[in-house]
């Protein structure tokens, strides 16, 4: 290994020290670890160029993991017995990371490394839970008729139905399209996608001309859907050919007391005797 070893002449290879102080009491006696070999009871008489004695050297390794589905980020993947030997563990921030390796032949089973995963998302795709989130802009046209639209999905390019009178801010779901459930893989959420609709600020004249032919055609629908008569009650009917009736009967008792009428009533009657005597008598 390029390094001798030697017993340490300080402890005798015990890796402690015991110190005995006199006291008022009497004899005190403290063990404590071997400051000269650390408690490893021998010392390096020749140091190795490599380590500079330190007994491991650090090196950069590429590991290939296989990260479980749904992984967010922050979240850790064990990989066991990849990190140092001996008593502790290495802890690394990317799955391409670096790894300690000891050229010692020190005591205790290889640890483990944990890598810490950063989740790199997709433009336009964002992640909420098991669900995945997106925002796509369609024509006022579109959202008036309905029609279909390409977008942009974790497994490529899927094709998602807009329905006639589509508002805006809708939500419509690509179900199953979304992150797998965490150790059941065969549970998925969905993909959302929020409706923007598009105005257009500037337009054509033909297009102006259309749309001022579908307001008015609007305006008239909602006009006679105001105007509608309403049909009535047939007790309604009744009270009003009531009230006719009496309005009638208050007409004809108020001409029979006018004067006027009494007088023309009379010349009515005598013209009409006149008539019929003449008749009689010719």
């Amino acid at each position: 290994m390029g390094s001798k070893m030697r017993i340490c002449s300080t402890c005798g290879g015990r890796g402690q020290v015991m110190r005995t102080e006199q006291t008022p009491f009497g004899l005190f006696s403290q063990v404590s670890v071997c400051p000269n070999c650390g408690g490893d009871g021998e010392v390096i008489s020749e140091y190795c160029r490599k380590c500079s004695g330190k007994g491991c050297i650090r090196v950069k390794k590429n590991i290939k993991g296989q990260g479980p589905s749904r992984s967010q980020c922050r979240q850790y993947s064990k990989s066991s017995r990849r990190g140092l030997q001996g008593s502790f563990d290495l802890i690394v921030l990317f799955v391409t990371g670096t790894e300690d390796s000891c050229d010692t032949d020190q005591d205790g089973p290889l640890g483990d490394l944990y890598v810490y995963l950063d989740v790199e998302e997709i433009t336009g795709i964002q992640r909420d839970g098991i669900n995945l989130t997106s925002t796509i802009s369609i024509s006022y046209v579109d959202a008036i008729l309905g029609t279909a639209v390409k977008v942009k999905t974790v497994e490529g390019t899927s094709e998602l139905q807009i329905p006639p009178g589509t508002q805006p801010g809708d939500v419509l779901v690509l179900a199953k399209k979304g992150a797998p459930k965490l150790n059941k893989p065969s549970i998925r959420g969905d993909h959302l996608f929020t409706i923007k609709v598009t105005i257009p600020k500037r337009i054509s004249t033909k297009e102006r001309e259309l749309l001022e032919e579908l307001a008015t055609m609007s305006d008239k629908n909602i006009t006679r859907s105001r105007t509608r008569p309403k049909t009535q009650p047939a007790t309604a009917r009744v009270q009003e050919r009531e009230e006719e009736t009496v309005s009638e009967t208050t007409e004809e008792s108020t001409d029979q007391n006018d004067p006027w009428q009494k007088l023309k009533d009379f010349a009515g009657s005598v013209a009409n005797g006149a008539l019929k005597w003449l008749k009689d008598n010719l």
